[in-house]
């Protein structure tokens, strides 16, 4: 007797959880905010301008940034094969390469592809704040005061990612991001006359992107 109280009691608490979900409360762990911002460690999604996410990263080629690689960097990435990797040591147009306290590190050159374009790493310190990677970008182009920014993952690091016109405007925008690494901030910008051609690099550069822990 007493045992089939106890089944009549936890059918009636069982119904009665059923019955509220189902008069229009929502549970708590299927409740969510549409308009909440996008988590850390997750990379939002937006096709179209000005991010493009629907471009597919290239097929992986080199990784860049290792030991005995021609840039060692704090972090590793990929970039697709035939581009040429190469170490900054001064620029004509940065001076000793250096800008608002980031130093280029490396050029990645697309015209052995026959493409044209750059893709460039800079290194910095710790703290890849947006306030920072703003001064940066605003030193680095005169378009970059109207960039916009938002919250990604970079590979396997938190990151800031910033789309801004290019010289001569148009629909596409280079790109760079910020992300931090260990002891260091590391920049990525994308430079080239027609940025949708080398898209599919740089999302390959970004997603792949590790810190390099040698």
């Amino acid at each position: 007797m007493e045992r089939r109280t106890r089944v009549a009691v936890l059918a009636a608490l069982t119904v009665a959880l059923t019955g509220g979900c189902a008069d229009g409360g929502e549970s708590p762990s299927s409740a969510g905010s549409p308009s909440a911002p996008p988590s850390p460690t997750t990379s939002p999604v937006t096709p179209g301008p000005p991010w493009h996410d629907e471009v597919v990263a290239a097929p992986a080629g080199v990784t860049v940034g290792g030991k005995g690689t021609p840039c060692e960097l704090p972090v590793t990435f990929s970039v697709p094969a035939g581009w040429k990797v190469e170490a900054v040591r001064t620029s004509a147009k940065f001076g000793e390469a250096g800008l608002v306290g980031f130093t280029m590190i490396c050029e990645l050159d697309a015209r052995p592809t026959g493409a044209v374009g750059f893709l460039r790493v800079w290194r910095g310190d710790p703290g890849s704040t947006q306030q920072r990677f703003e001064r940066f970008l605003t030193a680095y182009s005169a378009k970059a005061a109207d960039a916009e920014y938002r919250r990604v993952r970079a590979g396997t690091m938190d990151a800031v990612e910033a789309s801004y016109f290019k010289e001569d405007g148009g629909t596409y925008r280079d790109r760079a991001v910020v992300m931090s690494a260990w002891r260091h901030s590391v920049v990525f910008t994308l430079d080239a006359p027609e940025v949708e051609e080398l898209l599919p690099a740089y999302q390959l550069a970004k997603q792949s992107a590790r810190i390099n822990r040698d």
